[in-house]
C-alpha cells in the first residue's frame, strides 16, 4: 500500500493492487492540480516497427534508441521523497520493449518504489525474456490492438494472460468500422482482461483524421461496464454526456505528466506540446 498526501492541493491518496482512491480533504472543495503527479507516462524511445499509419508519436524502425535510460531515469526521480514521487510510471514510445535497456528500466522503477506497467504492440524481439521481466517487476501491461498487427498483439495478450498478469486491451477509435471492431472485441474477451482503454483518434503525428462518433460508440456500450475505461482525450465528451457513464470526472492532465527520456522534458500529457514545471 502506498499513499500521498498534499493538504495544499486538498489531495489524499490511497494505492492498493493497482487501484487508486483518491480522498478530497475538504468534500466541499475540488482536488486541485498536483505539483507532484501520482502518475507518469514516460517515453522510452522512438522507435518502433509497427509502422502505424496513425501514430501520433510519428515512430519509425530506424529511428535509433535513446541512451543511458535507466541512469536517466534514476536522476530525474531519484530527487523526489516518498511522497514525492508518484504511485505509477507507465513506460512507452515507440514500442518500449525493443529497448535493449527496457527490463533494467522495469527493475530500477521497482526498486524506486513506483509501480512500472508499459504498453506494446506485441511486437516483441524477445518474448521469453520480456515475458520473464514482466511477470518479475511490472504491474500492468496494455495492449495496443492495432488491426494491422493483429497477429502480435493477440500473440503478446494471450502470453500475458496465461502468466496472470494484468492485462488491458487499448483500443483507437476512429471511425465507425473500428467502433464495430471494438465491439467484436469487447464480446471475444470481457472477463478475460481487465479493462478496455478507449483512445480517440486524434490530429497529431502521422495521423490526419479524428474521432467524431460519440453517439455511434456509446450505441454499443451497453450500461456503464466497469471494464470499459477511457482515454484523457474522451473527457470533453464525457463532461458533455456526465450521466451516461459512472466515472470520476477531473481534468486528466491534473493528476498526471509525461516526461520524454530523451530530451528530459516533461510535458502536461503526451498529447500536448506545453512543458510544465514539478514542484509547481
Amino acid at each position: 500500500m502506498l499513499t500521498r498526501t498534499f493538504a495544499e492541493h486538498n489531495y489524499r491518496a490511497i494505492h492498493f493492487n493497482g487501484k487508486t482512491l483518491r480522498i478530497a480533504l475538504d468534500p466541499s472543495k475540488p482536488i486541485t492540480e498536483l505539483a507532484y503527479p501520482e502518475f507518469y507516462d514516460v517515453k522510452v524511445t522512438s522507435a518502433c516497427k509497427g509502422n502505424c499509419p496513425w501514430c501520433y508519436q510519428s515512430s519509425l524502425p530506424t529511428l535509433p534508441h535513446n541512451v543511458g535510460i535507466v541512469d536517466k531515469f534514476k536522476e530525474f526521480f531519484g530527487k523526489f521523497d516518498r511522497n514525492q514521487l508518484p504511485f505509477q510510471i507507465a513506460f512507452g514510445g515507440g514500442e518500449p520493449t525493443a529497448h535493449p535497456d527496457f527490463i533494467e528500466l522495469l527493475k530500477a522503477c521497482q526498486e524506486m518504489g513506483m509501480v512500472p506497467n508499459y504498453t506494446t504492440n506485441g511486437m516483441w524481439d524477445d518474448p521469453e525474456k520480456i515475458l520473464a521481466g514482466t511477470k518479475q517487476f511490472c504491474g500492468g501491461v496494455a495492449v495496443s490492438t492495432h488491426p494491422h498487427l493483429e497477429r502480435f498483439w493477440r500473440s503478446a495478450t494471450g502470453a500475458l494472460l496465461d502468466a496472470g498478469m494484468h492485462t488491458n486491451l487499448h483500443v483507437i477509435i476512429g471511425d465507425r468500422k473500428s467502433i464495430d471492431i471494438f465491439a467484436d472485441m469487447y464480446q471475444e474477451f470481457t472477463g478475460k482482461v481487465k479493462y478496455f482503454v478507449l483512445l480517440p483518434l486524434s490530429a497529431q503525428g502521422r495521423s490526419t483524421e479524428v474521432f467524431s462518433d460519440w453517439e455511434y460508440l456509446t450505441s454499443k456500450i451497453d450500461g456503464s461496464p466497469k471494464d470499459v475505461a477511457f482515454g484523457a482525450n474522451f473527457h470533453p465528451y464525457l463532461v458533455k454526456d456526465s450521466r451516461r457513464f459512472a466515472v470520476s470526472l477531473y481534468d486528466p492532465e491534473s493528476m498526471s505528466a509525461y516526461l520524454d527520456l530523451e530530451t528530459m522534458k516533461v510535458y502536461k500529457s503526451s498529447f500536448s506540446n506545453e512543458e510544465r514545471t514539478i514542484g509547481k
